[in-house]
């Protein structure tokens, strides 16, 4: 179990493991999930690239997040029903007529 994963369950985390860079672990396990989606800006994802680079413990949580990651997509690759498609659709037309019509019809 990593110190991070103890964290998580209310232990407390012990000093920052990487003193060097701008930016803490915690800082940077904390946005790990919006750097492997590659959710964060350009300047964002060069301070946790390098952070990650210079950081043992953090570099293997994001290696643990890009395997969920990597789970979640092969899990995850069904279809909805062609017929709750429909449903959606139709909804969404209506939706769409109430909201063309104004609020008096």
């Amino acid at each position: 179990m990593s110190a991070f994963e103890d964290e998580r369950r209310g232990a407390p985390l012990p000093a920052d493991p990487c003193a060097s860079g701008d930016m803490r672990c915690s800082e940077a396990v904390a946005r790990l999930w919006e750097y492997v989606d590659a959710e964060v800006d350009e300047l964002d994802r060069d301070r946790i690239a390098a952070h990650l680079a210079e950081c043992t413990p953090c570099l293997e949580e994001e290696q643990v997040e890009v395997v969920i990651k990597e789970l979640v997509r092969r899990c995850c690759q069904e279809e909805a029903p062609a017929t709750l498609r429909v449903r959606i659709h139709e909804q969404i037309s209506v939706l769409r007529l109430r909201e063309a019509a104004g609020p008096e019809a």
